[in-house]
């Protein structure tokens, strides 16, 4: 899992039989003091890589009912937009995607087998 700094999303990469990635739309992960408790919250947007596919966008519904619900304020639903929108084109498949989407991940992957 990649927990980027400052960013409003994760990212897992998944042996195989998951999908390539998975990215969850999320506030900023925050670590506490000893780095040990990772704090954040899951605003339910996704973008998912299926193994040999290409990235969608997934509970988009449950992000607008989730809005009306919780009163995310309009800052939190445009940064979350922002954040997919951006994640759809860094993990474009082939040669469009950007790090850490189009290929570093497999050589971590190779590691657990």
């Amino acid at each position: 899992m990649l927990v980027p700094r400052g960013e409003w999303w994760t990212a897992a990469f998944c042996a195989d039989p998951g999908p390539e990635m998975y990215c969850d739309v999320c506030t900023v992960p925050e670590w506490n003091a000893a780095g040990t408790v990772l704090r954040t919250v899951d605003l339910d947007l996704d973008v998912v890589r299926p193994r040999g596919g290409e990235a969608r966008t997934e509970d988009e519904e449950e992000f607008a009912e989730h809005q009306v619900r919780y009163g995310y304020p309009d800052r939190v639903v445009g940064k979350a937009r922002q954040t997919c929108e951006w994640l759809m084109e860094a993990g474009r498949r082939g040669g469009d995607g950007v790090e850490p989407f189009a290929s570093v991940y497999r050589y971590w992957l190779s590691l657990i087998g």
